[in-house]
């Protein structure tokens, strides 16, 4: 006779990253948040209705008290940890947004020197002004990276944009060139990460960072377009993190190369068709073609206005490209 085998049990979800939440709690609640048991409660009901972004899924449905952390020998605070179900759940810590990671310092401690280096002062000036060393204050600064972009600035996944701008900003990393992979969406940056190079994969390695903080907040995530410049290793490493995306270059450089097309001969052409650029509302679809002559002695440029030309956004093409207005 076969005996049943018992099955083992589910193993509770493992966190990987960070286990801290951070709470938009004033300092003048704070202490009573760590001695009142009801109160904290209370507290965590409120915000979880309010900004449930913030607090892992399991957590709306069940959590309870798990004690406290060691007293900070910094600040001198304590924080209260919670347990997401059962024995062997997992552990989050509820820290006070108004302190730094590891409790190095109170935010309006720093704010003073943080704004100092916005505007590009030396670290050691700022340590003079506001006290403690010039490594404190660049250790400060560099951790500002720590953080998912997407997920500290688009709080809800719907809002991630369809539409997205990319560009690398030229810099500097220890005296070598480098490049900083830039993505905005809906006005606002949502990623700036650094790339040793221009090539596709050095770009596709740094534009993945804002890919997988956007796959983080919602994993079906795509943008319907990107607008980059005419750089190839721009628009294959964007191809390459999204399938689907549509490439639309960009406005400035459109302009630029029918500026370089245009002779003294075609600047009534040129005119009419620069009025053409950058307007948006029309609902015509405006084509422009750049073109050289067989002997190569010549150029030209031309102008179409066509309601029903297939296109969308601009496509280069055999030397010519489209751009709907």
């Amino acid at each position: 006779m076969n005996k049943i085998q018992p099955q083992p049990a589910q193993k509770p979800p493992r966190y990987a990253g960070s286990r801290t939440i951070r709470l938009p709690i004033a300092q003048t609640d704070y202490a009573r948040f760590v001695e009142d048991r009801a109160f904290a409660r209370t507290c965590l009901e409120a915000l979880m209705e309010q900004h449930p972004e913030i607090f892992p899924a399991p957590m709306l449905e069940h959590y309870v008290f798990y004690g406290f952390t060691a007293s900070s020998r910094k600040l001198g605070l304590r924080c209260r940890r919670v347990r997401l179900g059962q024995r062997g759940a997992a552990v989050f810590t509820l820290a006070p947004s108004f302190v730094l990671p590891y409790m190095s310092a109170r935010t309006e401690q720093i704010e003073a020197g943080l704004l100092l280096l916005r505007f590009h002062v030396p670290a050691w000036v700022v340590a003079y002004v506001c006290g403690r060393s010039a490594m404190y204050w660049y250790r400060l600064q560099c951790t500002l990276g720590r953080f998912s972009v997407v997920g500290t600035t688009v709080k809800h996944a719907e809002r991630l944009p369809a539409h997205v701008v990319a560009d690398e900003k030229h810099t500097r990393l220890c005296g070598r060139k480098a490049f900083v992979a830039m993505t905005v969406g809906s006005d606002c940056i949502l990623g700036a990460s650094l790339s040793q190079n221009a090539t596709q994969e050095a770009l596709e390695a740094a534009y993945g960072v804002f890919a997988k903080e956007a796959n983080d907040l919602n994993p079906a995530y795509a943008p319907e377009t990107v607008n980059t410049d005419g750089w190839p290793a721009t628009q294959n490493a964007w191809r390459a993190l999204f399938v689907a995306i549509v490439v639309v270059q960009c406005f400035l450089h459109t302009f630029l190369k029918i500026r370089a097309c245009a002779t003294k001969h075609l600047a009534e052409a040129f005119e009419a068709v620069s009025d053409k650029v950058g307007l948006p509302g029309r609902d015509e679809t405006v084509v422009f073609a750049a073109f050289a002559s067989s002997a190569g002695v010549g150029r030209g440029l031309a102008c179409c206005l066509d309601d029903e030309a297939p296109c969308a956004g601009i496509v280069w093409q055999a030397g010519a490209f489209c751009l709907e207005l």
